[in-house]
């Protein structure tokens, strides 16, 4: 049966430390890393910390939330940390230990993908309160994309959100890419705002290295909504090297009414390796 981490004012604190993938530590198909405290182990009464050990599947930008009960008043402080990166913040109280509540803490940036510690501590206490798990949820490492005057919308790959377990932003300046695009289940999604409605060309600045093409990636904008078209779908080119980009227009959608969309990319299926490195999509309004 698992139960909570509890800080409470004698500073008892009960928690797994697992490797990823063991107990303790969960990896989803759609990048979200949850920690769950268990009873499994007393970390010291004099730490006032818990920590799981695991092993990055992706570096990246992450939004950080606790999942805890609380019956005594708001004010107590707690602290996720991620080797140098950390995030803190004050809970509110839930009223009871049998109400759990979901509260974000901020943004951690992972560096790499070496194995490191994830803790969680108590920096100030008002009463005890009892964490249930910690919840790294893959986010937006740029902004979301606003359409240009020309009537452009550019979605580069830093502005993209990662849904999955191995693709992630790459920034090296030679880079600036979509990469690691190993797993068909991984996808890009960008959320944008279109001021003009109209038509566009979906334009792909695409790499990929020799022999490794032939992969099929699919473009679904507005998926799960009501009107949305059909997927569009693109076999990928090898270039001469993952990062030698080209651009080429994949199909066309619209038309888009002024609003917010969604625009996502994933492998319909992986030929080799890897399917490609995109480092940017742009939609090209068509004349009228």
């Amino acid at each position: 049966m698992v139960r909570a981490i509890l800080f409470s004012m004698v500073v008892t604190v009960l928690c797994a430390s697992r490797s990823a993938g063991g107990e303790g530590v969960r990896q989803e198909d759609d990048g979200r890393i949850i920690f769950t405290a268990t009873a499994d182990r007393v970390v010291g009464d004099e730490t006032n910390q818990c920590s799981w050990d695991y092993t990055p599947t992706r570096w990246g930008m992450y939004e950080v939330s606790l999942t805890y009960a609380n019956a005594g008043p708001a004010g107590s402080e707690v602290e996720v940390a991620c080797d140098a990166a950390k995030v803190v913040g004050t809970l509110d109280t839930t009223g009871s230990v049998d109400r759990d509540t979901t509260q974000s803490l901020g943004r951690l940036y992972v560096a790499d993908t070496k194995p490191r510690p994830l803790a969680v501590r108590c920096t100030r206490q008002v009463d005890g309160v009892q964490v249930k798990t910690v919840t790294l949820t893959p986010v937006c490492e740029g902004k979301p994309p606003i359409q240009a005057e020309d009537g452009v919308v550019t979605l580069h790959g830093r502005d993209a959100t990662v849904q999955g377990t191995a693709l992630r932003y790459e920034p090296a300046e030679k880079k600036q890419t979509l990469g690691f695009w190993t797993r068909p289940t991984d996808a890009a999604v960008w959320s944008f705002t279109v001021a003009q409605a109209g038509t566009f060309d979906v334009e792909v600045l695409q790499g990929c290295g020799p022999g490794q093409g032939g992969s099929v990636m699919t473009v679904a904008v507005d998926a799960g909504r009501q009107a949305a078209a059909d997927p569009l779908e693109f076999t990928v080119e090898a270039t001469g090297g993952f990062q030698d980009f080209r651009d080429r227009v994949v199909g066309r959608v619209g038309p888009l009414v002024a609003g917010q969309h969604t625009l996502r990319i994933m492998p319909k299926q992986i030929a080799k390796q890897a399917a490609c490195d995109i480092r940017q999509v742009r939609l090209v309004p068509v004349a009228p």
